[in-house]
């Protein structure tokens, strides 16, 4: 069931929102579905406390499939070149213990 909303957009956005529909081919308001979709919950202090953390990030624009692969790919890359702390800590605990 979908519930029927109306909305107020400047003229630059609904430029934006004409572009976007005839680029995918998806109506208006499938667009603006899968953008509040994107948005996350702001309120949900776990997630809050994630995106403080630099741990979870936004969506800036909705993916297709191929592009969210590619997303994660980089981000596999990106944490891969960081040191964990917690690792090293127990490597060296252990070392010491040995």
């Amino acid at each position: 069931m979908m519930i029927r909303k109306q909305i107020y957009l400047a003229p630059e956005q609904e430029a934006k929102l004409k572009r976007l529909a005839r680029a995918t081919g998806r109506t208006e308001a499938e667009i603006i579905r899968e953008a509040l979709d994107a948005l996350p919950e702001t309120a949900d202090p776990v997630l809050a406390a994630l995106y403080s953390k630099g741990l979870l990030e936004s969506p800036t624009i909705p993916a297709n499939p191929t592009q969210a692969q590619s997303a994660y790919q980089r981000y596999l890359n990106q944490i891969g070149q960081r040191k964990l702390g917690l690792a090293e800590a127990v490597l060296e605990e252990r070392k010491q213990g040995a």
